[in-house]
């Protein structure tokens, strides 16, 4: 940049404190903090009560945490003057409204720093506190002051909102006060692929009351402008939405679909094993080494874990675990169809089949699964119409809160540090089967490999129905 013109040094205008209607007078710089002297810009002579001149009495000093310049600590010593009312006996002092609120102890640069700090940046309020020289309290207390007055009290921020997720999420882990609140998302940007969501509010509290109470605070234009709503199964999301947004179009999150249908297979597979071995599972049962490679979709496994879901079903015990996995597999199946209306003709075969009287009665986790999704049909269906309409975004959004406390780096301890393995601490493994020694894949296996191929649910309850016996 050879013909950049310079201006002259000025601190203040480094700072950012021309901004604040301060002006530095002096500084002093120690190892771990700095201090700047300022004043404050103009004068302010006149009496607020009779509006006559005053006379300069003496001065103050306000002490004010501003923004860390290389994560330092930096105080502001504001000289504040004090005037004096000859006629009406008033005192009063300098207006610094521009720099700091009432007795506040951060500068509004600072304020807004640690806010930006905070959301944007996901930096611990510790750390905040630290660099600004301040306790957590002060700094928490500023930081919670200035978010709720500029993000959450923004009229403009709910604009443009047509499409709304809800979610519970565990905010306090105590025993102590309300662990619940309810978050509220706009999905919006998400439905249209034009970019993430986006927070709307957090609300204490998990019930329909709370939900159907936010949503009758809102305009009515703002409501009238909603049309769809993604939730999870909770009924009192659900029945909030129908009151107060009764043009809107619930939609139930297939994540919460297949984690239904996911639940149903843990509770086979526990129920089996107690009636086999009247215990928990260990690690050496085939039922719980096998508990993740279930939740596994099919066409993702592994050859040899094809090998091992064979041996498991090969058993006449494990028969309803068969039935309850190819279930779990066929609403994966019908989420992961490329065509919509394709999958929603699966899912609701699937829900149809789940609901006959051709179900066995012994298989009470299906049982249970078909009324729970029969009695919202609707609601799961509702997604293959409206395409990305996904609750994801709203059960993401809960990480935020917790990453601060994971983002902290730690330092090991020095028996976890990383050492050379040596003859004496190395250990030995257990060598295991070569792939060579594995028998050819048998042909009825192959539908774990093409889930077009995979049999239908009608099939399975058709030969489970002539082993009612084992139920």
């Amino acid at each position: 940049m050879p013909h950049t013109i310079f201006d002259r040094p000025d601190l203040s205008a480094f700072m950012r404190l021309d901004g604040l209607g301060l002006e530095v007078t002096g500084q002093r710089i120690w190892p771990d903090h700095a201090v700047l002297a300022c004043r404050i810009v103009g004068e302010d002579r006149w009496c607020r009560r009779c509006e006559c001149q005053g006379v300069s009495r003496d001065a103050v000093v306000r002490r004010l945490a501003h923004v860390p310049y290389g994560w330092c600590p930096t105080i502001v010593h504001v000289s504040v003057r004090r005037y004096r009312c000859e006629t009406c006996a008033h005192v009063w002092r300098q207006d610094m409204s521009q720099a700091a609120d009432p007795r506040a102890k951060l500068s509004r640069a600072a304020v807004r720093w640690a806010l930006t700090c905070v959301v944007v940046h996901h930096v611990t309020v510790a750390r905040v506190a630290q660099a600004l020289g301040m306790s957590w309290n002060t700094a928490n207390t500023a930081v919670l002051a200035e978010g709720a007055r500029l993000p959450i009290n923004d009229p403009a921020r709910c604009e443009g909102v047509r499409v709304i997720g809800v979610d519970e999420h565990v905010w306090r882990h105590t025993p102590y006060g309300d662990k619940y609140v309810t978050v509220i998302l706009d999905v919006t940007p998400v439905r249209d692929r034009r970019g993430p969501s986006r927070l709307l509010d957090m609300v204490p509290g998990r019930s329909k009351r709370v939900f159907k109470t936010w949503l009758a605070s809102r305009p009515d234009t703002w409501r009238e402008r909603i049309e769809i709503v993604a939730m999870d199964g909770f009924t009192g999301f659900k029945s909030a939405a129908t009151e107060e947004l009764p043009g809107a179009r619930a939609v139930m999150d297939p994540f919460h679909v297949v984690h239904l249908a996911g639940n149903a297979l843990d509770e086979c597979r526990r129920r089996i094993q107690q009636e086999l071995h009247h215990r928990r599972g260990r690690a050496t049962d085939p039922l719980y080494k096998a508990r993740r490679m279930l939740h596994t979709r099919s066409c993702l496994l592994t050859p040899r874990q094809q090998h091992q879901i064979l041996d498991l079903f090969a058993s006449d015990y494990h028969v309803a675990l068969e039935v309850t996995w190819s279930v779990y597999q066929n609403i994966i199946d019908a989420y992961r169809a490329p065509d919509t209306d394709v999958g929603k003709a699966l899912m609701q075969a699937e829900i149809n089949t789940l609901t006959s009287t051709r179900v066995p009665r012994g298989l009470t986790e299906l049982i249970t699964l078909g009324r729970t999704l029969k009695r919202r049909a609707g609601d799961i269906l509702a997604y293959f119409d409206h395409p990305h309409t996904s609750n994801g975004p709203t059960e993401a959004i809960n990480a935020p809160p917790r990453t601060p406390t994971r983002i902290r780096t730690r330092i090991p301890k020095p028996h976890q540090r990383h050492h050379t393995s040596t003859p004496r601490n190395r250990r030995s493994q257990t060598p295991t089967t070569p792939p060579i020694m594995k028998s050819p894949l048998p042909t009825p296996l192959l539908h774990l490999e093409h889930p077009q191929m995979r049999s239908t649910s009608n099939h399975i309850y058709h030969n489970i129905a002539q082993q009612s016996e084992l139920f």
